[in-house]
Formats: C-alpha cells, structure tokens, sequence
C-alpha cells in the first residue's frame, strides 16, 4: 500500500512538474494601447499566425509509341495513357508571426520544383529510325523489339568473353554502358518515360478562437493543390487543440481588476497544431496560441517577466 502511495505521488508530482515547465514556455504580451516607433499609437491584441508548409510529389508518366504492342514483345502490360499523380509526402506547421492583429491566409511563393529523377521526353525522331523507308506502327515496333534483344545478346557475349581479345578493361565498361544507354531509350518506346518532382507550398492561417478546425487548401492526386473554394478537392484540415496550460497557469482572479497600476496581458496556450489530409495525419506539433488562451492582469511590481 506504502508503495503504491509513493506511485501516485510521483506521478502527481510529474504532473505538476510539467505544468509549471509547460507555464514557463508561455511568453506573456500586453493588450491595448501602445506607441510603435516613430510615434503611432496603435491598439494590439495579441495573436497567432500560424505556416503551414506541404511537401507535394509530383509524377509525370509519358507514354512510349509502342505501349500497346509492350504485352506482345515483352509479356508486360505498358501504361497506356499519359498522366499525372500528385502525393502529399510531408506537411510542418510552425508559428509565423506571433502578436500580429491582422488576420489572412494566403499562399507563399511556390519553391523552384527539386527533381529527383528526371528522363528527357521521348524524341520525336525515335531512336530506332535507321532508314527513310514508311512502315506501320506495328512493324516499326516489331523491328524495336528485336534490337532490344539484339543488344541483349550482344552485353551478354561482352560480359561473357567472347570478344575478350578486343574490347577488354575500361573499354569493356564503356562499351557495356552505351548498351545499357541504347536499350533504355529503345525501352522508353515501349514503356514511356517517368519523372518525378518534389515541391513545397506554404499556406499562412491565422486560427480563429471559435473553432479548432481550418482548410488550410484543397487537394487531389490528379491536380494537386487547390484552392479552398474549388470543391472537387479534399479538405486538408489544421485541427487546433488547445492544453488549457494557461487557465491553469493564470486562473481567473475577481480582483485582478482592482489592481491600482495593473496591465492586461494575453497569455497563449500550448496548443496540439495537428495537419491532416483524409485520414492521415501528416504532423503534429505543440506551439503557443494567444486566441486560445487567456487574459490576465499583472500589477506593475510583477512586470518582470
């Protein structure tokens, strides 16, 4: 029983212990009326902006002019359409300027995308057009497939030795290489070509103390990013849930407002900051929020925070 006592205590005491490291965290800012320099006096009541940064990848599948005859040489199925997919990869949500009274969202400069894997398009004089004479699509293709394994047959007589007495050293290397180059593109006629491209967007909302919940945009893995107002997208969602560190921390006073010298000040609240997109939660962090949180009065003597 002794024991468990001292359990409870313990985790009584952690608690506590928390709380008042939680409270430390909270950066006090007064309300009302203040001079800025240059002598405007303006009236501030503090609050919370919040950035919101998406990781979007990109896709782009070209296909190749002889992805329907793919199954027939090779035995696999080739796409047969060109197309886009768009991915969410990542997502941050951070504080972008605390204490600001104008509330807006909009969306910051779009990076320079970042490639990470990039394939020229397909050339329109394929690579496999060694002569002026017309045929059809299907011959053309047949007359692919067959360089294709050509050049398979030729590696392999490389790799293996059967020309060891002339192409031997760096130049075995550098003749396997341009082979493996030749068959990708003579491959790319058939299976298409694939990029992929990663970029961030970063949206700036300012949470507003009536509701937890905001769209930050809309999206959809065939058009990527959208704006809120285009209702073909999914909502991605920033939820706010504030802790209640600052209730606790500066609980309501009746006489606070008695205090003769006393400021009003907006205390923020530790607040779950939480990116979500369907059912995925794609970041949660804790950050200080002033609409969620209280006001309190502070006599002069205590302004030393």
């Amino acid at each position: 029983m002794k024991n468990m006592m001292k359990i409870q205590l313990a985790a009584c005491a952690a608690v506590l212990l928390a709380g008042t490291a939680s409270a430390q965290n909270l950066k006090l800012m007064p309300v009302g009326e203040t001079v800025r320099t240059g002598g405007e006096r303006v009236y501030v009541i503090p609050s919370t902006a919040l950035e919101v940064e998406l990781t979007v990848q990109k896709e782009t599948v070209q296909t190749g002019p002889y992805a329907r005859f793919a199954q027939k040489y090779f035995g696999v199925i080739a796409p047969l359409a060109d197309k886009e997919n768009y991915t969410i990869v990542d997502a941050a949500v951070r504080v972008a300027d605390a204490g600001r009274p104008e509330a807006r969202r909009e969306p910051a400069p779009m990076e320079r995308p970042r490639p990470q894997e990039v394939r020229e398009p397909i050339s329109r004089v394929q690579p496999d057009r060694m002569s002026m004479e017309n045929m059809s699509l299907e011959s053309a293709a047949q007359k692919a497939a067959e360089a294709i394994y050509y050049m398979r047959t030729r590696r392999a007589e490389l790799v293996l030795g059967d020309y060891a007495e002339t192409v031997y050293g760096e130049g075995l290397k550098t003749a396997v290489e341009r082979i493996d180059r030749m068959e990708r593109e003579y491959l790319e006629l058939f299976f298409g070509t694939q990029r992929t491209e990663t970029y961030k967007v970063r949206f700036r909302i300012v949470p507003d103390a009536a509701t937890t919940t905001s769209v930050v945009c809309r999206f959809r893995t065939d058009a990527g990013v959208l704006p809120t107002d285009d209702l073909s997208g999914d909502p991605v969602l920033l939820e706010c849930r504030p802790q209640g560190v600052a209730a606790r921390a500066y609980p309501a006073d009746p006489k606070a407002g008695k205090i003769k010298g006393g400021r009003e000040y907006a205390v923020p609240d530790l607040t779950e900051c939480r990116v979500s997109y369907g059912r995925e939660v794609l970041c949660s962090v804790v950050e200080p929020i002033y609409q969620y949180g209280v006001k309190t009065v502070v006599a002069p003597e205590d302004r030393g925070f």
